[in-house]
């Protein structure tokens, strides 16, 4: 499957504000609160967390909140996105735009939603578990692909095995944009009534799963 993912591709979906009118904000906030709930990290924990594939930088908000004793570092390959997070949220960390390779030691790296766009993902979470004590590393769980999408894997629960031991575990975010009560009701309990009435499938929530590798002890 051909891998629309280039820096360029995404420096121009941040600098066009294509990644804003699609909700891409919003989005990371909800995945960050649905990480933070789930991750295992206790709220003293005074040690450094990296967001690899940071994007704009909007999950540190959520994380200062729940961590706040610790340090904290965004990193990304797309220049305009680590513009924006400077902008938005230099006061809440650091950033520094690069590749996987250039993430410094750190205590924990977080890789959230960004695994599944990258051709080299198993590769790029080996050199990441160097890097760290504990990685955690979260994806959407069984999602089918569309060519030509940003997606190019998909993923399940020995997905990452051969990075050897890992608590896996599934579960519902926010971060899907079906997952507010509105729309959840509408169109998903709701018309799920109907839909077998109608000899259509029923519609299933989309799931995240996340990997831990390693820990803090």
């Amino acid at each position: 499957m051909r891998n629309i993912n280039t820096r360029r591709y995404w420096d121009h979906r941040f600098s066009s504000g294509d990644w804003c009118k699609k909700g891409g904000f919003d989005q990371t906030r909800g995945f960050a609160e649905s990480i933070v709930a789930a991750v295992g990290i206790p709220r003293s924990f005074s040690g450094s967390i990296c967001d690899f594939g940071c994007g704009a930088g909007d999950a540190m908000p959520v994380y200062r909140a729940r961590f706040p004793r610790a340090r904290l570092l965004g990193v990304d390959f797309s220049e305009a996105a680590i513009e924006f997070a400077r902008s938005r949220h230099g006061g809440v960390a650091d950033f520094q735009c690069g590749m996987a390779s250039d993430v410094p030691r750190v205590d924990v790296i977080i890789a959230s939603n960004v695994m599944e766009h990258l051709s080299n993902d198993v590769e790029t979470a080996e050199l990441l578990l160097e890097k760290c004590s504990m990685l955690t590393i979260v994806v959407p769980f069984r999602e089918p692909l569309t060519a030509g999408g940003e997606h190019v894997n998909t993923y399940d629960d020995s997905a990452f095995s051969r990075l050897g031991p890992t608590a896996v575990r599934t579960f519902a975010t926010r971060g899907w944009s079906e997952f507010g009560w509105k729309a959840l009701w509408k169109d998903i309990y709701l018309k799920n009534l109907l839909r077998p009435l109608l000899r259509r499938p029923v519609i299933r929530r989309k799931l995240q799963i996340m990997y831990t590798f390693g820990s803090l002890r």
